[in-house]
């Protein structure tokens, strides 16, 4: 009897669904639901938005900041679309979610937008909420046992033993910082100008062989010349201009030049100014060096300051 009077009821909910959906313009029924409403901490809730509608929709779920629905977390999620023999179309949206939170939680409902595929404004429906409890994975009956108190501290060895190692240890450390001081630590003799000037401009090559722009390599080099100069020729070259000193170049030769000063040759003074010619030329000029022109600016640099060492070096011996 029981059974006749649900397959009875069935048959009328049915018909009056199909009733219901006659109508094209009818609104979608909603249902959300869960199929678990008391979990273990970690455990995951199967969260399903069912959505049931006679015309093609389009179903758009909010964006979860964080992949979070108040207390609990997105792990995952889907969707399908299944079609009745009557023409309507169900629409399931389904999201696994869990939570680490012990006690009773709740999740909030949240709206759900939807449109006739193509075309017409979004229109929304709202989630039902639901109360979930989250147990924590010990029995109830189990209770927490507070940690031990550490134990004394075992000797193995008597205290003089103890003590005779302490000492050793000591002056075994002791001499190691002596050693380390003394022959690793101990202050190095300063670098020499051209010294300086050759590491600068094979730092710049090889962040230049790295992937480094060709303005920044030409710039570099050309500021590692320049402050060579500066300390060796007692000329002021990082503040002037290339024309300032191509001029001033002249002042080095020897006729007007610091009598304390070590003195520049014709031949110095000629790569100097192809150097800093073919510098400006990428610098300013916006030129596109080939790998020949970047070779040779390299090796003009390096062969003028490792040739003009030679000047002050031999003036400080004298």
């Amino acid at each position: 009897m029981k059974n006749i009077i649900r397959a009875s009821l069935s048959i009328i909910l049915l018909i009056i669904a199909t009733i219901s959906f006659a109508n094209e313009d009818a609104s979608p029924l909603m249902r959300s639901s869960i199929n678990k409403k008391r979990i273990f901490i970690g455990d995951r809730i199967r969260y399903t938005i069912k959505i049931v509608s006679n015309d093609d929709l389009e179903i758009e779920l909010p964006q979860f900041p964080g992949l979070k629905i108040g207390d609990f977390e997105i792990k995952d999620s889907g969707k399908s679309v299944n079609k009745s023999f009557f023409g309507q179309r169900t629409y399931i949206n389904w999201l696994d979610v869990t939570s680490y939170y012990v006690g009773k939680r709740i999740i909030p409902p949240f709206e759900v937008k939807y449109r006739i595929k193509g075309k017409g404004p979004w229109k929304q429906l709202k989630t039902d909420e639901f109360p979930i409890t989250i147990e924590s994975v010990l029995s109830r009956e189990e209770k927490l046992v507070d940690i031990k108190d550490i134990k004394g501290v075992l000797y193995p060895f008597s205290m003089l033993k103890m003590l005779f190692w302490i000492l050793t240890i000591l002056a075994v450390f002791s001499s190691l910082i002596f050693l380390v001081f003394k022959f690793v630590l101990r202050k190095a003799p300063p670098k020499l100008p051209h010294e300086i000037a050759l590491e600068e401009i094979d730092a710049a090559s090889k962040q230049f062989q790295a992937g480094g722009q060709a303005k920044d390599y030409y710039v570099r080099i050309s500021d590692a010349v320049r402050r060579y100069i500066e300390t060796v020729f007692l000329l002021k070259a990082p503040e002037m201009t290339t024309q300032e000193f191509l001029m001033s170049l002249g002042e080095l030769g020897g006729v007007s030049g610091s009598s304390s000063s070590p003195k520049l040759t014709l031949t110095h003074k000629d790569f100097l100014a192809v150097f800093m010619e073919a510098c400006d030329m990428v610098k300013f000029a916006k030129y596109t060096p080939s790998r020949i022109d970047v070779e040779s600016v390299y090796n003009t640099a390096k062969r003028f300051i490792d040739e003009s060492k030679d000047i002050y070096m031999k003036k400080d011996v004298k």
